[in-house]
């Protein structure tokens, strides 16, 4: 019996300095993120691949699921500067735009000599809570002054790579890709076309 004790307290001992030498990943993390970087457009209705700056400021929750595997649900708020113009417009808004974001990405996590690497890709919902509108410089009475240049919903991915340091830090780069046709088309002043909205940004943030 006393032999029996013994060995149990030995293996408990051995598997307790284990664990304190193998990092266990947090099964929830949360993440808070500061962007900043290039807003894009593509399509026949644009005209600047990359008329201005974005800033974004978001929020994720980090659900492991397996060693290697998680999912970030999370939501931010996304500021578009710049002028963007259109072909066959004069004069531009300088106010850019405002978009509230919600986004799931899975999320796949790699570590090499103390190096960890989180790949991650995932659907975006966006709102347009501040639209952009048109602006003619040129006739300030122009009726098509005022009316706004694209829809209020956008749909699209968000991949980011993200490079962790200590326990806290991380940075890297993150994107979004619209995939709706975000252009409104207003027949009466023959605007038609496409225009899907796109972000490259530099990542910033901090887990805990």
């Amino acid at each position: 019996m006393k032999r029996l004790i013994i060995l149990s307290l030995a293996f408990l001992a051995s598997n307790f300095a284990y664990a304190q030498k193998t990092v266990i990943p947090k099964r929830l993390e949360s993440n808070i993120m500061i962007c900043a970087g290039l807003f894009g457009e593509t399509g026949n209705g644009a005209n600047d691949v990359f008329p201005g700056a974005v800033l974004r400021l978001s929020y994720g929750l980090d659900i492991r699921l397996a060693e290697k595997w998680s999912v970030m649900p999370g939501a931010g708020i996304r500021a578009q500067l710049g002028e963007v113009n259109h072909i066959g417009w004069v004069g531009g808004d300088p106010d850019g735009m405002c978009l509230a974001d919600i986004f799931c990405q899975a999320r796949c996590h790699f570590e090499y000599d103390g190096a960890r690497t989180v790949l991650g890709i995932g659907p975006q919902l966006s709102y347009m809570t501040v639209p952009d509108t048109y602006y003619i410089d040129a006739d300030p009475s122009d009726p098509r002054n005022g009316r706004e240049k694209f829809m209020r919903w956008d749909i699209g991915l968000q991949p980011s790579i993200v490079f962790q340091s200590g326990k806290h830090w991380q940075w890297g780069i993150e994107a979004s890709v619209g995939l709706r046709n975000m252009l409104r088309q207003y027949p009466e002043y023959n605007i038609s076309g496409n225009v899907h909205l796109h972000n490259l940004m530099f990542v910033f943030g901090w887990r805990f």
